[in-house]
Parts: structure tokens; C-alpha cells; sequence
């Protein structure tokens, strides 16, 4: 059976990231099902129904995201319509649940989103409960070599959660019902090793995957920014054994790239941070100037973090740097704002303003100006302190300006992992309060 999505919207032609697909791709991967094609379209009704004519000639199932709102770019409706040559028509219980859902928030309803009630005649309708624009789900009939062929189409909104509670409520539980089989996904974050690296050393792991067992193994490894990710499925219909082999695959790549691997699945490097905070009871602050608040930001995205993050200084000139922290102005005259001597006393300033067990400095030339002969842009020293011992890192990272800031954030919250990590087994006699 093959599934095929179309994520329509000139923005995701425009350098928005198209999270959708994501989340739809790592659904069916977990239910044993997966994407043949992802296609990304803009809002011009030609160009959509181009592409919806080519997918229903080659896939079984068709999944369209965006084009339900209220307004004149939004066609995907009208345009499949036409395509499958079937009316439309307004849905006068959708209507007055959209009516509803504005008077709930004491909004005037706009008569533009009467548009949103419109039904392919036929679609069973699918409830939005966080929006106002319903899914519809469409089976249809399609020639195909003289052979009428059944299809089935999904229309879902665009905005992430208003899809994802759709997709949740009724495009998985149906797709479930044409498993064959069992399929599992995993996936290992590493930090601190290049892809070709990784790639190298798990070769005789994937390698004796393939040929060693009889369930059928994919590999794959992403890059993203300072972090790789390996994902890997196993297929079969024995999930005991699937899950033994998964098991044992991610023991082969512990044993190899050992404490490079940062978590498993969904964690992030400020949720496996926030996880060993808690669990050895310990706190962090934070001084950032280059990364302006990015590392705080990344640790309170994750619920609960204001049990171990007790503040946080964006310090971004060399007046907050001596006036709030109290860096020497001396410190930063001889060696710079960007210096290891600026990033050692930002660290253990706001250690000991915070009373906290730990804390992270970041300074840097993020660019695209600034740098001088001795200090190129991507210099960033970043400095992690606590109560026994400060230790100072140097780092020159490449790229554009965000990528810089994007890895000073993710290297500087891996620094605190490892360190963290060694807790109890190498530095726990420096490191108790």
C-alpha cells in the first residue's frame, strides 16, 4: 500500500520548516506504515491539482495538509473537487460548530469562514477539536488500466496542532487497520562526533544487521546542526524478537560511540540535562552573551525546569558584563569581551550570585561582523563552573550566524551533560557541596 503526502502552502517554498511531514512520517513509521513521496506545493490552484492527479495515478492513500482556511489562497478543497470531479457543498452543522466556536472566545464570527464548512459531497467529516476547519476523509474510485482501483483521501488543516489532533483521532486508527506486520523505529542522538565519523564506526553494527537477522533492518543518519541522529526500524511479526533486536542494536552502538551518545528517541540535549539535574538534585544559572538567552530558552521549553534553572543573565555588552555580573573592566580591556578570562568570570559570577551548583558562561563572535585578526567569527569560549573548579572550553565554530549561536547552545548544554554524567563515578568528590 502506498501513502503519499502533499503539504500544501507558498511558505514551505519560502524556508519555513515544514514540521508536518515529520510528525506524519514518524506516525506511520510507529503504526508499520510509511510515506512513498512528500511533496510540497504552493498555494496556486494549477499547481496543486497538477500534483493531486499525479498522486492518486500512483498512490493508494493521499494525505493533503493545509488549504482549509478562510482565505482566498486557501483552494485545496475546491481544487480536489475539481480534480475528482465531485461538488461541494456547505455544511450547515460544521458551519454552526464554527459559529460556536467563536461566540465560546466572545468573537464576532467573520463570514469569510463560512468557506471552511465546505464538503466534498461523500467525505466523512473529521472533528477539529482545537480549530475551525474540519478534516474530511474521501474514498473515491480511480481507473486505472481499465481496473477501478479504491483510493482514499485525507484533508487535514495546516497548523501542527490543529493536524496532529485530526491525524491522532482518525488517520492512524484507520491506517493501523491495513498493517501487515510489525514495524518499530528507534533513534540514538549524538553529540561531539561528525556524520562520516559515526557512519565509520557503526558500519560492522549495521552491517551485521542486515545479513544477521531475518527481520528486515533500515539504517539512516541525519544530520542537524552539532548533532547527528541514527534511526533505524525493524520489521517483522514477531515483536518480542523486534524488540530484542532493537535491544541489541542499540547496546552494539552504546559500546562503540560510548558517552557521544547524548539520548534515545525523542530527548534533547536540555531534557537529558534537566533529567540528570533532578536526579542528582542539583542547580544551574546561567551569564550569555553570543547565544542571548537561547541556552535558557532551550532548558525552560522543557516542563518542570524551574526545579534546577534558578536564573539567567543575557549580558550581551561589555556595560551589563562589569555593571550585573561584576566582570573586572581591567579583565575586559587587556583581553576582550570574547576572551577565556571574561567567559571565567562570567561563569563564577553567576554561580555565586545565584547560588547555584553549577553554571554555564557563553562569549562569542557570532558574526557576520566583529571579528579581528587574532579572533575570527565563530570564536566562542564558554565557561562551566561550580562550586570546587571553573574549567574554560575554546571552540571555533563555522557556518552562518545562527548556526553558530545554534551550536554554541548545544555544545555548551552538552559540556554540562558530560559533566554531569561523571557525576558520582569520576568527580564526585570535586564536585559535592
Amino acid at each position: 500500500m502506498k501513502i503519499e503526502l502533499i503539504c500544501t502552502g507558498s511558505e514551505l517554498l519560502n524556508g519555513t520548516i515544514n514540521t508536518n511531514a515529520g510528525f506524519i512520517g514518524s506516525k506511520l513509521c510507529s503504526i508499520g506504515q510509511e510515506l512513498c513521496l512528500i511533496t510540497e506545493v504552493s498555494d496556486k490552484k494549477e499547481d496543486l491539482k497538477k500534483v493531486f492527479n499525479s498522486a492518486i495515478s500512483r498512490s493508494n492513500i493521499i494525505i493533503i495538509t493545509g488549504g482549509l482556511g478562510p482565505t482566498f489562497d486557501d483552494i485545496t478543497v475546491e481544487s480536489v473537487a475539481e480534480c475528482l470531479n465531485i461538488p461541494v457543498y456547505n455544511d450547515e452543522r460544521v458551519l454552526e460548530n464554527i459559529k460556536k466556536y467563536f461566540l465560546k472566545r466572545g468573537k464576532v464570527f467573520p463570514e469569510v469562514n463560512k468557506k471552511q464548512a465546505n464538503i466534498i459531497k461523500s467525505a466523512k467529516i473529521l472533528e477539529n477539536r482545537f480549530g475551525t476547519a474540519p478534516g474530511q476523509m474521501l474514498h473515491f474510485d480511480f481507473k486505472d488500466n481499465d481496473k477501478s482501483v479504491r483510493k482514499t483521501l485525507f484533508l487535514l488543516p495546516g497548523p501542527p496542532r490543529e493536524m496532529q489532533g485530526i491525524f491522532n483521532d482518525n488517520v492512524e486508527p484507520f491506517l493501523k487497520s491495513y498493517s501487515v506486520g510489525i514495524r518499530k523505529c528507534a533513534c540514538i542522538g549524538v553529540f561531539g562526533l561528525a556524520e562520516s565519523e559515526i557512519e565509520e564506526l557503526i558500519k560492522p553494527v549495521i552491517d551485521g544487521a542486515r545479513f544477521g537477522y531475518d527481520s528486515a533492518v533500515d539504517f539512516g543518519i541525519l544530520a542537524n546542526d552539532s548533532f547527528v541522529k541514527i534511526k533505524f526500524s525493524v520489521s517483522g511479526r514477531d515483536e518480542i524478537f523486534i524488540d530484542e533486536i532493537i535491544n541489541k542494536l542499540k547496546s552494539g552502538f552504546s559500546n562503540i560511540l560510548k558517552d557521544n551518545i547524548f539520548g534515545f528517541e525523542d530527548d534533547t540535549l536540555a531534557s537529558v540535562v534537566g533529567r540528570l539535574l533532578i536526579a542528582k538534585k542539583k542547580t544551574i544559572s546561567l551569564a550569555e552573551s553570543c547565544t542571548g538567552g537561547k541556552i535558557a530558552s532551550a532548558i525552560t521549553d522543557i516542563p518542570g525546569s524551574s526545579l534546577y534553572l534558578k536564573s539567567a543573565m543575557v549580558v550581551y555588552s561589555n556595560e551589563s558584563k562589569i555593571k550585573l555580573l561584576g566582570v573586572k573592566e581591567d579583565t575586559i580591556s587587556n583581553f576582550g569581551a570574547v576572551s577565556e578570562q571574561t567567559a571565567k568570570e562570567m561563569a563564577e559570577a553567576v554561580l555565586r550570585l545565584s547560588n547555584t551548583d553549577y553554571a554555564l558562561s557563553v562569549t562569542g563572535i557570532a558574526g557576520p561582523g566583529g571579528a579581528k585578526k587574532d579572533k575570527p567569527v565563530g570564536l566562542v569560549y564558554i565557561g562551566l563552573s561550580s562550586k570546587r573548579r571553573t574549567e574554560i572550553f575554546k571552540f571555533v565554530f563555522s557556518g552562518q550566524r545562527e548556526q553558530i549561536r545554534r551550536y554554541a547552545v548545544n555544545t555548551s548544554l552538552d559540556l554540562l551533560r558530560r559533566r554531569l554524567t561523571k557525576l558520582g563515578v569520576l568527580d564526585r568528590s570535586s564536585d559535592r557541596n
